[in-house]
């Protein structure tokens, strides 16, 4: 069961919550939508700080979906969108990481 429930919150489940949460979060023009996946992103971004490609820098990732909920509650689209896109680069390269193993 315990393995299941860290899984769930540390692995791709989270991720694709996260970047779902955040494209209907941007879409949709809801600040609190990438809120939400803000915390969703928090316990993959200390999982990813442990990653010697990453190291530490992991931390910083929820940061990005805090800036563009504030974008977006300021109006400025484009930047919520680019403060957005750290997270679809990461997991993408993530996504390589595992499928070229």
């Amino acid at each position: 069961m315990t393995d299941i429930l860290v899984q769930t919150i540390f692995g791709w489940p989270a991720i694709i919550a996260t970047i779902l949460v955040s494209i209907v979060g941007l879409v949709w023009k809801r600040y609190w939508l990438i809120l939400i996946s803000a915390a969703l992103l928090f316990p993959f971004s200390l999982y990813l700080s442990g990653s010697p490609a990453i190291r530490g820098l992991g931390l910083f990732l929820p940061l990005f979906p805090l800036g563009a909920a504030l974008a977006v509650r300021a109006r400025k689209f484009p930047l919520a969108w680019v403060l957005v896109s750290p997270i679809f680069i990461i997991s993408a390269w993530l996504a390589y990481q595992v499928v070229t193993q």
